[in-house]
């Protein structure tokens, strides 16, 4: 009932109503539906309260609020509370905060804290406050914190004075508007969580004078004889004659005997001493006018002002009281400022005690030094503005301890917000088909680079192999940097050198940890050292021999008898270690390492290229030509011609496809109306080539198979002279809205969207590039988005699980004297290349083998209006569909 509350919802699993885990906005106090913990703490939560648990979910897109307004062009804003935080504002987003004055002045009363020593005084105090100013009709708002507090403050007004109230909060929010809507009438009282950010006003209400009396009946302030005739003075006496004998504890014939003009100086007189400051004899002292306005400023009560008010704003407006005070200023005079709207009269007050949160931590041992000073005594409230000061400083304190907190979550979201700009930047292209063909192009340039340059051509790419075969048949690792420019014989002889060695140091640091031996001394008898019968020095502590006989039966096939092992002494560890050093050698020469001389070979690298290129890219070239392009123009003459290689196959897709996918669509719909089928395959050719085609002209052509070679051959023109981009730059050249509207709707038949009138510069060409290659390449822009969209998903979903775990563990580097942010910026630096050069792989090893298989007719839009959705099924490996 603080951060998250149990009701009742509708399960999206089984369909029935069963109890929830429903988190409540911290800024709102509205419940968050649907809305889970990660990390498994909304399952804990569910478990905790015996509620059903669901099935944890994964994070797919965070942002920092401070990152997401920084996206904007443009950032500005308006809020009555800015000016506490001028300085975040200020550091964050770079924004100036100015104060704007009021439209009519405030006349809000903001009175001094009330302070207690205890939490149990200030609830007390705060219940007989709102039951005083109810009595005589005054609405009142009182801020809690959290449900759990408003529900126990309103169990407190209806048990002790029967005070009736609304309740708002996260278990209330549907009847959110009903009960704001009426708490500035006469009398209400409602109770509400974060009030401060539910963003509505409350309008005072109109009285008249028998709504007045009617409600002094029920609260028992008036007596039954009262009437709506009475004048002003005969109405406070009729009620200060009721009063008195509760107020004053007299009996009711004592109260009636006495002058009306004594009786009202004795109450006025006990309402000072028990609501003001004053002292016994400025009490004792005060006229009546001097003790009416004692009470006046203390704001506690309105009895001493009782008359026939005109209006809920005569009566004093709205009183606003909080009953603790917030971490944030801010959030504090949101609440205060519900009261006093355009003009209203109005007061607030917060109450505060030692035991609240904010003082425990944050009030330090000076208030309550300066409170003990003050002879301040539990049930005694304090009201200074002395401790409203050290209050504010407190939330200062607060404040400054979150500002610094947030700009530290900040600067870890740093590294994040530029993988997020860069990432779905990229995404937003792939959703746009803005020049999906260049991109992919990037990505095969980049991976025939790194191919090339990085690994087969390589100066070093034989000695890594050789490396990498090594370790495959011995377990050990050889530097590939001990193994360049040698002789085969020198290097075979060279590795079965550096394995031995590197094996013998291998056995003595293992069997240090099997069999670990410590120096005792020889004289004494308890340590098992020569001064005992049958002891020998270097005695074990302890003697993992099961551990041992696994360890050297898995790496060396020796069998150690358990006999061998049963003590662990200088004499048993070297013979161990003798077996295990004859069985390693025996190893080591007779490994067959025969496969390093074809890695040795010359032209080894470009065997492997041509191999790598033949698989990644389905493109045959043949060996000596890559010898030769490498002889003559180097690295980049080859990453040229694998590329063009490449890039005459992709042209081969962009002739066939469309025309594969246009034909299949064709050929099912004719199964339901030939002729539509035949008109709209004829509309599709006519847009694209600029063809006058009739649906009768195709009967003359031929079978399907003519057709689809006649569209083919006018596609390979159409695709070989460049006619994408030139429509491109055509309507890019175009300076007005109107223009390309004219020419998208001329030539494709298309509209123009909304969003594109609002756009300049680059981002506004690279929205013409998008419609365009919408209306003439769909086919293929939505068979490279479907592959390149589930490819980027994925890989991100990956990237960002691992950045959870990295963010969840880095402060770990602090114990190793390194800077957990900068270790932080690092590492994630490096998960974000290696994610990048994954999704290029990934996209690289797909993009040239997908096929396109028979699927059912596709459903959307027809050409006309930016292509069929793609209804065929694409078949290739790794993809899944």
């Amino acid at each position: 009932d603080r951060d998250y509350i149990v009701m009742d919802q509708e399960s999206n699993e089984t369909g029935q109503v069963e109890p929830h885990v429903v988190i409540v906005d911290v800024n709102t106090g509205r419940p968050m539906v649907g809305r889970q913990w990660s990390d498994g703490l909304h399952q804990a939560c569910e478990a905790k309260e015996g509620v059903p648990i669901k099935r944890e979910t994964q994070t797919v897109a965070t942002i920092t609020i401070q990152n997401f307004f920084k996206m904007y062009k443009r950032l500005s804003g308006m809020t009555g509370t800015a000016d506490t935080e001028a300085q975040e504002f200020n550091d964050i987003y770079k924004l100036d905060v100015v104060a704007i004055p009021t439209n009519k002045p405030v006349v809000r009363k903001d009175n001094d804290d009330t302070v207690y020593l205890r939490q149990k005084d200030k609830w007390q105090s705060i219940v007989d406050e709102i039951k005083n100013l109810h009595d005589l009709g005054r609405p009142v708002l009182v801020g809690t914190t959290s449900v759990e507090r408003s529900e126990m403050l309103a169990k407190m007004l209806g048990e002790r004075h029967g005070v009736k109230h609304e309740v708002l909060n996260a278990k209330q929010h549907d009847r959110e508007a009903h009960i704001v809507e009426n708490a500035g009438q006469l009398g209400a009282v409602m109770i509400a969580t974060n009030m401060a950010g539910r963003g509505t006003d409350i309008k005072l209400g109109r009285v008249d004078r028998k709504a007045l009396l009617d409600h002094w009946l029920r609260r028992g302030i008036a007596p039954r004889e009262a009437s709506v005739e009475m004048t002003d003075e005969q109405l406070r006496e009729a009620v200060y004659r009721k009063v008195a004998p509760t107020e004053l504890g007299e009996a009711k014939r004592e109260v009636e005997g006495v002058p009306f003009a004594d009786l009202e100086l004795k109450l006025l007189r006990h309402w000072a001493e028990k609501y003001t400051q004053l002292s016994d004899g400025q009490i004792r002292k005060g006229s009546a006018e001097t003790l009416r306005k004692a009470l006046d400023e203390s704001g506690k009560t309105i009895l001493h002002r009782v008359r026939w008010f005109a209006s809920v704003e005569d009566i004093g407006g709205l009183h606003v009281i909080g009953t603790e005070r917030h971490e944030s200023r801010r959030i504090d005079n949101q609440l205060r400022g519900r009261s006093g709207r355009q003009g209203d009269k109005g007061s607030s007050r917060f109450y505060v005690s030692l035991e609240d949160d904010l003082m425990k931590y944050f009030g330090g041992e000076t208030t309550q030094r300066v409170l003990a000073s003050m002879g301040m005594k539990e049930g005694m409230p304090i009201e200074s503005g002395f401790l409203s000061k050290r209050l504010e400083a407190a939330q200062r304190k607060v404040e400054e301890r979150n500002f610094q907190h947030r700009k530290q979550i900040l600067d870890y979201d740093e590294v994040m917000e530029y993988q997020r700009r860069r990432f779905y930047a990229l995404r937003q292209r792939v959703i746009e088909g803005r020049d999906l063909r260049g991109l992919i192009f990037e990505f095969i340039e980049a991976a025939t680079r790194e191919a090339v340059d990085g690994s087969f051509l390589h100066a070093s790419y034989s000695s890594h192999c050789v490396s990498e075969l090594v370790r495959q048949k011995l377990d050990i690792v050889i530097p590939a940097g001990r193994l360049r420019k040698m002789e085969p014989e020198d290097m075979i002889e060279r590795i079965r050198n550096d394995a031995l060695a590197d094996t013998k140091n291998l056995i003595s640091v293992t069997l240090g940890e099997y069999m670990p031996l410590v120096d005792v001394d020889p004289t004494d008898p308890t340590a098992g050292g020569s001064g005992a019968e049958g002891a020998e020095p270097g005695r074990a502590v302890d003697f993992d021999a099961s551990g041992l006989m696994r360890w050297a039966a898995d790496r060396f096939g020796v069998e150690l008898a358990p006999d061998e092992l049963r003590t662990n002494n200088s004499a048993t560890r070297a013979m161990v270690e003798e077996r295990l050093l004859r069985a390693a050698e025996e190893k080591i020469d007779t490994t067959d390492l025969s496969g390093i001389m074809p890695i040795l070979e010359k032209d080894y690298g470009l065997n492997e290229l041509a191999q790598w290129a033949a698989g990644k890219f389905d493109v045959h070239i043949p060996v000596e030509e890559l010898k030769k392009v490498d002889a003559n123009g180097g690295h980049e003459a080859v990453i040229k011609l694998i590329v063009d290689k490449a890039n005459a196959a992709y042209v081969e897709r962009e002739v066939e496809m469309p025309v594969q996918i246009r034909m299949m669509m064709t050929m099912q719909q004719a199964r339901q109306s030939p002729l539509g089928a035949l008109t709209e395959l004829v509309g599709w050719a006519n847009a694209r080539f600029k063809l006058d085609w009739k649906p009768e002209s195709l009967m003359t052509i031929g079978g399907p198979q003519q057709v689809a070679a006649k569209l083919m051959a006018e596609n390979r023109k159409w695709v070989e002279a460049g006619e994408l981009e030139k429509a491109v730059k055509e309507a890019q050249a175009l300076k007005t809205d109107g223009e390309i509207e004219a020419f998208l709707r001329d030539r494709f038949g298309a509209e123009m969207p909304d969003t594109m009138k609002f756009l300049t510069g680059q981002e506004r060409a690279d929205a013409v590039r998008s419609k365009v290659e919408e209306a003439l390449r769909s086919e293929l822009i939505q068979f490279e988005r479907m592959i390149l969209l589930r490819i980027l998903d994925e890989i991100w979903r990956e990237h960002l699980f691992a950045m959870d775990q990295l963010r969840d563990t880095i402060n770990y580097r602090a114990y190793s004297q390194q800077d957990p942010r900068i270790e932080y910026k690092r590492e994630g630096s490096r998960m974000f290349t290696e994610m990048m050069e994954n999704l290029r792989e990934r996209v690289t090893d797909l993009i040239l083998k997908m096929e396109v298989s028979g699927g059912p007719p596709p459903a959307g839009p027809g050409p006309r209006s930016g292509g069929p959705a793609f209804g065929s099924n694409i078949t290739g490996p790794g993809l899944g569909v």
